[in-house]
């Protein structure tokens, strides 16, 4: 219609938005002048929105950690942490792109688009292409997991260290891990070679409890946590044991990634900033033990002061790589 200003040009002018209402304000009375209000206020919000930036962020369901499936969907303890972060960062526009897990690592590596991933572990690969914060997670590390009555493993102490080099050797035994994930060298060195009984597999249509229930596998390398969370989704009663693995940490970190930009340097600097404050939180860190054992816990607490003081990320916990499938 003539004689109106285009609604972009008023998103992209407050300057013009401003003079406009000052212009026809003083003719207005009653109604119409709050009508204006109404709209102004409406318009100058619309600005104030579209100049914000936008930053991405990548995930996938990948339970317990992040959930988007089911009945905990939104529950995971990285879903509840991410929540928080964004919540503290309130200049950016936050987007949440949903990929799938054995994705997200490719993607990363080939796309152009800006983005961020919550919790994921430290490797050389990934820091060709995207920057790190500090720890932004402190998680019980990889377990070898079994049935607590499997005949062999039932011989050990309850908290017995196994070896991995010498457990892939057993001719008695088959083990399962998960393809498409950055593990220590020493359990992705083991990873369908030959002599050796570990072999990857994809867990997104597969549930390792029941595998490990109908004794097709004797033990699964993962987090303990994630073994729990698939007895809850194959409801049937499983007792379940978890030993440590003796050629690594007790404990691991993970770190926010962004891509290795301008962008994503300047991203990296806000969330560092932000991950100081969070990480001094008492909500921040129910958030990250939602899905731990009272026994994890417990086995966390003397590392999670250093956790809380921490502002960048640990060598000795960076000896990962992908497993070569």
């Amino acid at each position: 219609m003539r004689g109106q200003v285009p609604l972009m040009c008023l998103r992209q002018s407050p300057l013009l938005l401003i003079l406009a209402f000052a212009t026809v304000f003083p003719s207005l009375h009653g109604g119409g002048m709050k009508k204006l209000s109404v709209c102004f206020g409406v318009l100058l919000w619309a600005f104030t929105v579209s100049a914000q930036p936008i930053m991405l962020w990548y995930t996938s369901h990948w339970p317990p950690y992040r959930i988007s499936e089911g009945a905990y969907a939104g529950q995971g303890s990285f879903d509840l942490m991410l929540n928080q972060l964004m919540s503290a960062l309130p200049q950016y526009i936050h987007q949440i792109h949903q990929l799938h897990n054995a994705r997200i690592a490719k993607v990363s590596a080939s796309t152009d688009e800006d983005h961020c991933t919550f919790g994921l572990r430290y490797t050389a690969e990934r820091d060709k292409r995207t920057y790190f914060s500090q720890p932004a997670g402190l998680v019980p590390n990889l377990a070898i997991n079994s049935l607590q009555q499997h005949s062999k493993f039932s011989t050990l102490a309850p908290d017995q260290a196994i070896q991995m080099n010498k457990l892939v050797k057993d001719p008695d035994l088959l083990g399962l891990i998960e393809n498409d994930r950055a593990y220590p060298a020493v359990i992705a060195a083991q990873i369908n070679k030959k002599d050796s009984n570990l072999g990857g597999s994809s867990m997104s249509t597969l549930n390792p409890v029941q595998l490990l229930l109908a004794k097709r596998v004797d033990y699964v390398v993962d987090y303990p946590n994630r073994l729990r969370y698939f007895s809850i989704a194959a409801g049937q009663k499983v007792e379940l044991a978890f030993r440590p693995i003796a050629e690594i940490p007790a404990f691991s970190y993970t770190y926010v990634s962004c891509s290795k930009t301008e962008t994503g340097k300047r991203w990296i600097s806000d969330i560092d900033k932000a991950l100081t404050k969070l990480k001094q939180e008492p909500d921040y860190k129910r958030s990250m033990y939602r899905w731990f054992s009272e026994q994890e816990q417990q086995s966390l607490e003397p590392h999670y002061r250093g956790f809380q003081q921490n502002r960048q990320f640990v060598p000795e916990q960076a000896e990962t790589r992908f497993s070569e499938l």
